[in-house]
């Protein structure tokens, strides 16, 4: 089994310095955290959540927006939006299966339930995915002082008078 914190010390980025970062790069930073996670993920929960060749499509689904977008013409225009989408779907699907990993992870290596909802994953995205792997260590605390307040003692003996 092991440490619950290895994952939060492999990816080392609080939310509000991805946040920071992804603004001052105009999201370029977006990408590099990504394949950060995504490796990392796989070596820590020894489960896929993007193959590389998708995310390599994903990279050069980015470089053709960056491209189309300086081509003045209606067909480049409508090109650009169905790639833009095409980029958000796969960002939304990676967050959604490294949600999916995350949670089996700490059900099978730490036995416990890690609560993460589907709302706030399709709404914030990478931010929360790297939230709830920064609040993975918390969480197992959590769940073990929950655990450990419900729990009767062993030692205690039952006296009859």
């Amino acid at each position: 089994m092991s440490d619950i914190s290895s994952l939060k010390e492999k990816i080392d980025t609080r939310t509000f310095h991805l946040f920071l970062l992804g603004v001052i790069t105009g999201g370029l930073y977006f990408n590099i955290w990504m394949y950060k996670t995504f490796t990392a993920l796989e070596e820590v929960t020894r489960i896929k959540t993007i193959s590389p060749m998708l995310f390599t499509i994903y990279l050069v689904i980015i470089g053709n927006i960056t491209t189309l977008a300086l081509v003045p013409h209606l067909y480049a225009s409508i090109l650009w939006v169905v790639l833009l989408v095409t980029l958000f779907v796969i960002a939304i699907n990676w967050c959604f299966q490294a949600r999916r990993a995350l949670r089996a992870y700490a059900l099978a290596e730490h036995n416990f339930e890690l609560r993460m909802g589907l709302f706030y994953t399709g709404l914030f995205g990478f931010y929360y995915i790297n939230y709830c792997i920064n609040t993975l260590p918390r969480a197992k605390q959590k769940h073990e002082n929950k655990n450990a307040s419900n729990t009767p003692p062993e030692n205690l003996q039952a006296t009859g008078d």
